[in-house]
């Protein structure tokens, strides 16, 4: 199992490097972004492809104690640390931008939104891609098709806690493991979210994948961004 996850870290990080890949997308950073952090990070994979600034600090950080691992192999100039991004273990106003490609889907979503907004300077950018419901769709019906009970149920939760994120910006836990959440994600969704965060700017992109970025607003005091 550990080798299966370390080959698909391996495919992500070959996926980031190649442009002409369908899958691929990466964030733009700029020279004003000086500190970055990489929430779900994997094995870094995102920073790794980037052309990080000159003198950047990139940090990436991920509860898959061999992803990070892997990540430190990869590469010496990404620093790495085991954290769950609804529970950030850095100062408030640290970072310019803060990224999570694909990760926060697993997420408490509204949780781990404001603590991207908390480790955030004001003016500080973020960048996230997230689920849309066509993908919870498809993974339901992959479940159907090959007759896997436990996952079909798993799936219609995974639906269920879509359409109240949708609705009421509320989600619910795996009932045999309260720290576990999954969902998919709409514009009404990531945009209520990140206002609720301090977020202005927001600019959400579908063409490909579901690309969403903000800014923090610079009259919020970090203070004022504390964890859920």
């Amino acid at each position: 199992m550990i080798r299966d996850e370390l080959a698909y870290h391996r495919l992500e990080l070959a996926i980031a490097r190649d442009p002409s890949d369908p899958r691929w997308v990466m964030p733009r950073i700029k020279n004003k972004h000086g500190r970055i952090l990489d929430v779900g990070c994997g094995a870094g994979q995102t920073l790794i492809a980037s052309e990080l600034p000159a003198g950047a600090l990139a940090i990436g950080v991920d509860v898959d104690h061999a992803a990070l691992a892997l990540g430190k192999q990869l590469s010496s100039a990404i620093r790495f640390a085991c954290a769950k991004g609804e529970a950030l273990p850095f100062e408030s106003a640290t970072f310019d931008l803060v990224i999570c490609r694909i990760a926060l889907p697993y997420m408490h979503f509204s949780t781990a939104i404001l603590e991207m907004a908390r480790v955030l300077r004001p003016g500080g950018d973020v960048w996230l891609v997230l689920h849309p419901f066509r993908l919870a769709l498809k993974d339901l019906g992959t479940s159907l098709a090959r007759g896997q009970v436990k996952s079909v149920l798993y799936r219609l939760w995974v639906g269920m806690n879509g359409v109240t994120l949708h609705a009421s910006g509320k989600q619910w836990s795996w009932p045999s493991n309260p720290k576990r959440y999954e969902s998919w994600q709409t514009n009404r969704s990531v945009k209520r979210a990140l206002e609720a965060a301090g977020f202005d700017q927001i600019l959400i992109n579908r063409e490909t994948h579901f690309v969403v970025s903000a800014t923090k607003k610079r009259d919020i005091d970090p203070k004022e961004t504390r964890r859920g």
